[in-house]
């Protein structure tokens, strides 16, 4: 495919490392990250040892865990060859190509981390633009916007946990916000020590109730999960049914997450949203404007920029900015990237440790070759 010389050529010349990442791979780090889902999506075996393996789903996750075992402090990656795993459109196996930047002072949420968005973004589309794609259309969101606007509301950290893990799936955000309006969305409970015990948020007194319980009835852990799990799951339940939005708080979610204007207006809008609703969103305007002006700079006059303010990837290790590029003439992205600062941390990484990055889906880009 002409495609793949083009961006090898591309990443050597950005030199960028290329590490070599094996076709088959574990598969308890894609199911760990990206969960059970997954699991019916992907292609799985097992090695004579026992060990639970996969054909390569996708690139991030190998490319992180090669830069922890590298004990690298900062590495620029690139990545070009076949991933497995099953669409809903498209053929099972097909060529993937991406880079990824890792490391270094680039938190999402702070302003060092503008630059390495911005140049995200313009690697990007400087390696479409090496295939013939100089046209198209970008659609920015920002998840540290919306977990600012989520603390404006002085929202509980259960429920700002809750609903940043639903934000980018707009019917699961829908569901999550009918519970706030339901009487009936509580834990019931007929058992007294329980009930004192949630009421007071006791973890060791729902722990020692769960034990009492598990014993009793002779019941071995659950999936795994101990009796500290379970309680701090019921308990995290608990702080999720004491909650009740008022009227005007949900209001504010979806005017929110209705926003949909250009890059080049973004700004304008949010402050003007900021402003009508009285919120007071701390540095994350400063930088989302600082971020939004670089974007809008430097992407040139071919390429259309949107900001949707519900876009985002409904996983939690994305924490930041998050974008798809579009051809014209299809609604299906060619492109997606965002920031990940969390996934390091699921993978075993001891420190913080910010990442960004995107991928390319080659099988898309027929036609874009002038």
């Amino acid at each position: 495919m002409p495609y793949i010389s083009k961006l090898n050529n591309f990443f050597a010349e950005q030199e960028f490392s290329i590490p070599e990442i094996p076709l088959l791979q574990p598969a308890d780090p894609f199911l760990d990250t990206a969960g059970e889902d997954l699991r019916r999506r992907i292609f799985m075996t097992n090695d004579l040892g026992g060990e639970t393996l996969c054909l390569r789903p996708e690139f991030t996750i190998p490319v992180c865990l090669a830069h922890l075992a590298n004990n690298n402090d900062y590495g620029k990656y690139a990545y070009c060859g076949k991933v497995f795993r099953q669409r809903r459109n498209g053929p099972e196996e097909f060529f993937q190509a991406g880079m990824e930047f890792i490391g270094g002072n680039q938190q999402a949420g702070t302003l060092e981390s503008i630059s390495s968005d911005v140049d995200c973004i313009t690697n990007a589309l400087d390696a479409l633009a090496t295939c013939g794609m100089n046209k198209g259309s970008i659609v920015v969101g920002d998840k540290a916007v919306f977990e600012a606007l989520l603390i404006a509301l002085e929202l509980p950290q259960a429920w700002r946990l809750r609903l940043g893990r639903a934000f980018g799936d707009i019917q699961k955000f829908e569901n999550d916000l009918q519970l706030f309006e339901s009487s009936e969305h509580g834990i019931q409970s007929r058992d007294s020590e329980l009930h004192l015990a949630l009421e007071y948020m006791n973890k060791q007194a729902v722990t020692d109730w769960v034990v009492d319980k598990m014993a009793t009835a002779s019941l071995p852990t659950i999936g795994g999960r101990t009796a500290l799990d379970i309680a701090e799951r019921t308990i995290t339940k608990a702080d999720l049914a004491a909650t009740q939005l008022s009227a005007k708080q949900r209001k504010i979610l979806r005017a929110f997450l209705s926003i949909e204007v250009p890059m080049a207006n973004a700004v304008e809008k949010l402050c003007e949203f900021s402003k009508l609703m009285e919120l007071e969103m701390g540095d994350a305007i400063e930088i989302f404007a600082q971020r939004a002006k670089q974007i809008d700079a430097g992407i040139g006059d071919q390429i259309t920029a949107i900001w949707r303010a519900n876009f985002g990837r409904p996983l939690d290790y994305y924490t930041g900015i998050g974008f798809e590029i579009f051809r014209d003439d299809s609604p299906v992205p060619v492109c997606g990237g965002g920031r990940y600062d969390h996934l390091m941390n699921l993978l075993g990484a001891e420190g913080e440790i910010p990442a960004i990055g995107f991928s390319i889906w080659i099988d898309r880009l027929k036609g874009s070759l002038q």
